[in-house]
C-alpha cells in the first residue's frame, strides 16, 4: 500500500517589471499563476522552486522561451539517483519500468555525462544550484488568449507557459542536448539529456540523431511501446512532441514543437507530458485512497499527426550558451 502523499512541488513566480507594469499585468499574472498550480497539482516531490517571468519583445517566429542554466553530472550518478526516487516513491511505476530499461536506451555503457536542468538536478538532491532561477519570456508581440478556452485564431498562453514549464522541470526541449550540439556548443558535446535515454526508432534500437529523416519516438520500455513522436526538425526543439495542430478535437500537444493557434490539450495524468516527467523523477500525487487525481476532463492525449497549417516556428532553444559548467 502506497503512503499518503501531499502535494509538494512549489513554483514560486518572480514577475518582471515588463509584467508588472503591462496593461495586461493583471491577466498575465493570472495565467502564469494557473499554469503553475497545475505543475504543482500534478507532482508531489518537496522541492521549491523560483522561476523568473518577463514579456519583452521577441523575434515574430517566437511564442515564448526559456533561458536557463545546466549541470554535467555522470551518467551513474543520475541513474543512482533516480533509483533512489524509484525506492522511495513506488507508486511512479513509470519510473520504476523506464529505469528498467535504461541498459537498452542511449549512453547505457555510460561513456557521456548528463547534462540536467537545473531544476531537475535540485530535485534529484544533487544540491542547491548556485546559479540563477530560470527566466520564461512570453513575446508581447503575439496575440495571446491570457484565459482559457482559447479561440481559433489566438495563441493559448496558458499552454504556452506549461510547456515551458516542463522544459524548467527537465523535460521536453529542454530535456535534450541535439540542439545544443547541433548548434555547436562545445559544453553539451558528448553529453545526453533525461529525455535522450528514451528515444527511439524500433524497439530496442536508440535514436540520438538530428536527422531529419530519422525515426524517433518516446518509449520507456526500450522502445517497444512508442507514447509519442519526438520531433526531428532542426527549427524546432528535438525533445518536443512531433507537432499536431488542429487534431482531434482541435486540440495540440502542451509540448508540440512548433506553435499553433487554438488551445493545447488540457494537462492531465492523461497528458504523454505527464508521462514524460514522471520518467525523469517526478512523482505522482497518491491520495490515501491510492488514487490518481480525476482528469480535469475526457480528453485523452492524441496519437498521430494533423495537418500543420498556420504553424509558426518554433520556440527558442533552452540555455544555448549559458550551461553551467559544474
Amino acid at each position: 500500500m502506497f503512503a499518503t502523499t501531499s502535494h509538494a512541488l512549489v513554483i514560486t513566480p518572480n514577475f518582471g517589471t515588463s509584467i508588472t507594469s503591462s496593461a495586461n499585468a493583471t491577466q498575465i499574472e493570472a495565467a502564469i499563476n494557473q499554469a503553475l498550480g497545475t505543475l504543482d497539482s500534478l507532482y508531489s516531490n518537496a522541492v521549491n522552486l523560483s522561476v523568473d517571468f518577463t514579456y519583452t519583445a521577441a523575434s515574430s517566429g517566437n511564442l515564448l522561451s526559456t533561458t536557463q542554466y545546466y549541470y554535467s553530472v555522470s551518467y551513474s550518478d543520475y541513474v543512482a539517483k533516480l533509483h533512489s526516487d524509484a525506492t522511495a516513491h513506488p507508486e511512479n511505476t513509470v519510473l520504476a519500468t523506464a529505469i528498467a530499461h535504461l541498459p537498452q536506451g542511449n549512453d547505457a555503457n555510460g561513456s557521456g555525462n548528463m547534462a540536467l536542468s537545473s531544476s531537475l538536478y535540485e530535485m534529484l538532491g544533487f544540491g542547491i544550484p548556485a546559479t540563477p532561477a530560470p527566466v520564461i519570456n512570453i513575446n508581447n508581440l503575439q496575440n495571446f488568449s491570457f484565459t482559457q478556452p482559447t479561440g481559433a485564431s489566438q495563441f493559448d498562453l496558458i499552454g504556452g507557459l506549461e510547456h515551458e514549464l516542463d522544459e524548467v522541470l527537465g523535460g521536453g526541449g529542454g530535456g535534450s542536448t541535439l540542439n545544443a550540439i547541433y548548434a555547436g556548443n562545445s559544453w553539451f558535446a558528448g553529453k545526453y539529456g533525461p529525455m535522450d535515454l528514451y528515444r527511439y526508432s524500433a524497439p530496442g534500437t536508440p535514436s540520438f540523431t538530428t536527422s531529419s529523416g530519422a525515426t524517433s519516438y518516446f518509449s520507456i520500455d526500450g522502445g517497444v511501446t512508442d507514447i509519442v513522436g519526438f520531433n526531428q526538425s532542426a527549427s524546432g526543439d528535438f525533445a518536443d512532441l512531433t507537432p499536431q495542430c488542429g487534431g482531434v478535437g482541435g486540440y495540440q500537444y502542451i509540448q508540440n514543437a512548433f506553435n499553433c493557434v487554438g488551445p493545447y490539450e488540457t494537462y492531465t495524468t492523461a497528458s504523454p507530458e505527464y508521462t514524460m516527467l514522471e520518467s525523469i523523477g517526478w512523482n505522482p500525487f497518491v491520495s490515501s485512497n491510492n488514487s490518481l487525481p480525476e482528469p480535469d476532463s475526457g480528453y485523452l492525449f492524441l496519437i498521430g499527426l494533423a495537418a500543420m497549417a498556420g504553424v509558426m516556428k518554433a520556440r527558442n532553444r533552452e540555455a544555448r550558451g549559458r550551461a553551467a559548467q559544474v
